[in-house]
């Protein structure tokens, strides 16, 4: 059996830094990671306003383009999982079986660093695995 990462990964620099996490640790056991995305269809009152079709592509591509800029020759396997609906719940559902799920977090309060934001808490509250959570900072892209 392999060792399972989950991430998050939204293309915020948090999600970033997350994924760089994520790497690492399945490189130090041998593991892989999956990088999920999850999006929901933009509420509007015209119907037809969007194609689900086309909008889920989209950010088929912007994962895709995403993980290859932060990890273009990963160490470990990485696959990415485009999940339609609560990111939440897309989340923990992706991690059901895994060994890992890593997350970027960015707080939601004035008291940035203190508070953790409603994607990280509800997901560190109802996870089956243990759940890191990686603040930008921590762990920031090599400098060049």
């Amino acid at each position: 059996m392999s060792y399972k990462v989950i991430v998050g990964v939204d293309g915020s620099p948090h999600g970033a830094a997350a994924l760089r996490w994520a790497l690492a640790d399945a490189a130090e056991h041998a593991g892989e990671v999956t990088a999920v995305l999850a999006w929901q269809l933009p509420f509007l009152s015209i119907p037809g306003a969007f194609d689900r079709d086309e909008l889920a592509q989209t950010y088929k591509e912007f994962l895709l383009k995403t993980v290859a800029e932060i990890a273009p020759a990963p160490e470990v396997p990485v696959r990415t999982l485009v999940a339609e609906g609560d990111p939440i719940e897309a989340l923990i559902a992706a991690a059901e079986d895994a060994d890992l799920l890593v997350l970027g977090t960015r707080g939601r309060s004035p008291f940035a660093g203190l508070l953790l934001g409603s994607v990280s808490q509800a997901c560190a509250a109802h996870a089956r695995c243990p759940v890191v959570l990686v603040k930008r900072d921590s762990f920031a892209a090599p400098q060049a």
